[in-house]
């Protein structure tokens, strides 16, 4: 246990002290880890100039879905993950290039990976049958009616 806490806590330069090179440790997956960056930055942004009349059109339920997978999640883990490419990238002595935080943020993705399954097997379903009931209800609900304005009197 002693050795897994000093590997996830140790920065590239001294992790490259170990080795009988003395070179720093190498990271061998800059391009897949900013490629995935880069498109979850690149998918918001259209969905946001673009995308969003296109895609769901007036479907208020798959809006606020793809809201929340857009802005609350994709985003902020493409902004971290750069953030960690850079600090990883300077191999200096700092506190974010520590190999926990690259395995904490893999975590993070797989949690919200792992929260999207769960909610689009069981929970997107009856969500989706509540949302076409309120469709549905609302043709035959009494449309209500404008509010009269005051009478003006007319111009003397």
């Amino acid at each position: 246990m002693p050795g897994i806490i000093s590997w996830l806590f140790t920065d590239p330069v001294t992790a490259g002290n170990n080795t009988p090179s003395g070179n720093p440790e190498v990271f061998h997956f800059y391009a897949p880890w900013m490629i995935f960056c880069a498109i979850g930055l690149v998918i918001p942004l259209y969905y946001y100039l673009e995308g969003r009349k296109r895609f769901v059109g007036h479907h208020a339920l798959n809006k606020y879905i793809l809201d929340r997978v857009m802005y609350r999640h994709l985003v902020p883990v493409a902004l971290v993950g750069w953030m960690l490419i850079g600090m990883r990238y300077a191999m200096d002595y700092n506190l974010f290039s520590w190999r926990i935080w690259r395995y904490m943020w893999l975590a993070w993705v797989a949690g919200l990976a792992i929260y999207w399954i769960y909610y689009f097997s069981f929970r997107y379903a009856g969500e989706l049958a509540w949302y076409r009931n309120k469709r549905t209800m609302e043709k035959y609900y009494p449309q209500p009616r404008p509010k009269r304005r005051a009478a003006k009197a007319g111009a003397r």
